[in-house]
């Protein structure tokens, strides 16, 4: 070191991380584990949260790391959290139950993460990446293993304390988006290393785990995750690689299987009954339809309620209201599975409920900028697991969320606007910006605690 040189910490890992595993590994229950209001994914995020802020406020702002060009999510999302904010605040004007207004405003307010994940990523070390992404497929692991045995034993969980989920116990959408993370996972880790056998096993598994459930969004989910790592696969590679080619082959074998298997399970049968209804002949697909019948009922009445007055249109109905009860519509999705329903299971139209047309047009933006960006950044994710796993969370996630209750519940609205700041930060630099700041970096003695150090030149 030399006079004058000014050490610099950094979390280990992206902060986030351990609330994030936790619904990776627990879902549904995971979020739920506490005694309400209080619940352990709030209190890790809000233990990551200080930890993070006492260290800029105490050693100063750490340099930008080179992987990444900006620190922070981007005009869209930024603009749509502005406008969440307004919205909520607005709202309290309305006479509505305090109670109710937290529980409709609070999915919406996690946004936020993704300034904090954006912010996080861009100035953390790839050792902490690194860490992050080991905690991950931890998470992922665990997941994979008591999914297996619920789904295989029938097991329906016991109760946790306040009786709002049952540990380990299966909710198809969510589950079956997890499933298609690890499976996308495992099918990197299964191209990239020569210790294939176990990540193969894992993503039988994981396939057979999802076709014994019955969720078309699910089955889209896993899906979407296969080919996005895939295709993170295949960008990172060079053209002339085997393993490249290899993969090429697979491609025709894998396609075959899906055509021929699909269409005899579960999700398949209702996928197919969902496109084409004439085909419905099961049970399985004569329910799916009725589902579909039922929400589409909910939908279609909802839009009509919203339309109904044009500041409602433009600007939604607020939160803390129950809009569902005033458009008319609960008692389609009520009943002796959901109760207390306040979601028309359509993320998009709930948002045009209680946002109008702005908070659509806004939220638009947002999940058009975060599709783009996965697919233009396929080779940043093919150097980086976190940022892999980012995008795989950002897609598996929207399909589940557009037919069910997903992003308006923590263990939705978690990971996914986590992964959406890191996705949207990720941009490689120009050589021209990662000569302009050249530095170099020496580890510290061990002493330094539960941070990893840095010495800047500066």
């Amino acid at each position: 070191m030399l006079p004058g040189d000014r050490v610099t910490r950094v979390p280990k890992v992206v902060v986030g991380t351990s609330a994030v595993a936790l619904i990776l590994a627990a879902t549904r229950w995971g979020s739920y584990i506490g005694v309400s209001p209080v619940f352990l994914t709030d209190v890790l995020l809000f233990l990551g949260l200080a930890q993070w802020f006492l260290l800029r406020q105490r050693n100063g702002q750490a340099p930008r790391d080179l992987f990444v060009a900006r620190d922070r999510p981007g005009l869209p999302l930024t603009l749509f959290f502005c406008y969440v904010l307004t919205r909520i605040v607005v709202a309290l004007a309305q006479d509505v139950s305090i109670g109710d207004w937290v529980r409709d405003s609070a999915p919406f307010l996690y946004s936020f993460l993704a300034f904090v994940s954006a912010a996080s990523i861009a100035r953390s070390t790839k050792l902490a990446r690194d860490r992050s992404a080991r905690v991950f497929m931890v998470a992922l692991t665990a997941h994979l293993v008591w999914a297996t045995f619920s789904i295989f034993t029938r097991f329906a969980g016991f109760p946790l304390a306040g009786g709002a989920a049952a540990v380990f116990q299966i909710r198809p959408d969510i589950d079956m988006a997890v499933l298609g993370i690890g499976s996308g996972m495992f099918l990197l880790r299964a191209f990239r290393t020569k210790k294939r056998f176990w990540p193969i096993v894992a993503i039988f598994i994981s396939l057979a785990d999802v076709l014994s459930l019955q969720s078309r969004a699910g089955l889209l989910s896993v899906v979407a995750s296969l080919l996005v790592a895939y295709l993170i696969f295949y960008a990172g590679t060079p053209a002339r690689s085997g393993r490249r080619l290899f993969s090429q082959m697979l491609v025709p074998l894998a396609l075959a299987a899906a055509i021929v298997v699909l269409p005899q399970t579960g999700p398949g049968q209702r996928l197919v009954a969902t496109i084409d209804s004439s085909s419905a002949t099961t049970a399985q697909q004569l329910s799916a339809q009725g589902t579909e019948q039922a929400r589409r009922l909910v939908w279609t009445r909802v839009i009509e309620w919203t339309n109904e007055t044009p500041s409602r249109q433009i600007f939604g109905s607020g939160f803390g209201n129950d809009f569902l009860s005033e458009s008319g519509t609960l008692s389609y999705l009520e009943g002796t599975t959901y109760e207390n329903v306040r979601s028309p299971h359509n993320y998009f139209i709930g948002i045009y409920a209680r946002m109008g047309l702005v908070g659509v047009f806004l939220v638009g933006g947002v999940i058009l900028s975060l599709v783009l960006t996965v697919f233009r950044r396929l080779r940043v994710a093919a150097e980086d697991d976190v940022i892999a796993i980012a995008s795989l969370i950002v897609l598996a996630i929207l399909p589940v969320a557009s037919l069910g209750v997903v992003l308006e519940a923590p263990f939705g609205a978690v990971p996914f606007w986590w992964a959406a700041g890191i996705v949207l930060t990720t941009a490689p630099q120009r050589q021209s910006a990662l000569d302009s700041h050249k530095r170099r970096a020496l580890p510290l003695p061990r002493s330094t605690g539960d941070f990893d150090s840095a010495v800047i030149i500066e």
